[in-house]
């Protein structure tokens, strides 16, 4: 397992997880996720930890589910696609730096 595959490498203060197949989406603090279940949990084992109750997860030993089957679909929504720090208030999204302006 490589180094950023831990919640000490996660790269934002809040940890946001969702779920496209039912829309369930939560967001926690990444030290409060860190004091609960150390801050050199693997991801995945979070996500898995985190999406405990989803009605898609499949029980540890029961058959995965097959191609065509639902599936759970919890992933951290902040490390798919661009980049977008949750953690920066909403007035400070929409400022953009211009090369060359003035300081």
């Amino acid at each position: 397992m490589e180094e950023s595959d831990r919640l000490s490498s996660y790269p934002f203060v809040v940890v946001r997880v969702g779920c496209a197949l039912c829309g369930r989406s939560g967001q926690y603090r990444l030290a409060r996720l860190a004091a609960k279940f150390g801050p050199e949990i693997a991801m995945p084992d979070l996500l898995e930890r985190l999406a405990l109750d989803c009605p898609w997860r499949r029980e540890p030993g029961r058959r995965p589910p097959g191609k065509y089957d639902a599936r759970c679909g919890a992933r951290f929504i902040d490390l798919d696609g661009p980049p977008r720090p949750p953690d920066v208030p909403p007035p400070m999204r929409r400022l953009t730096v211009i090369p060359g302006g003035k300081g």
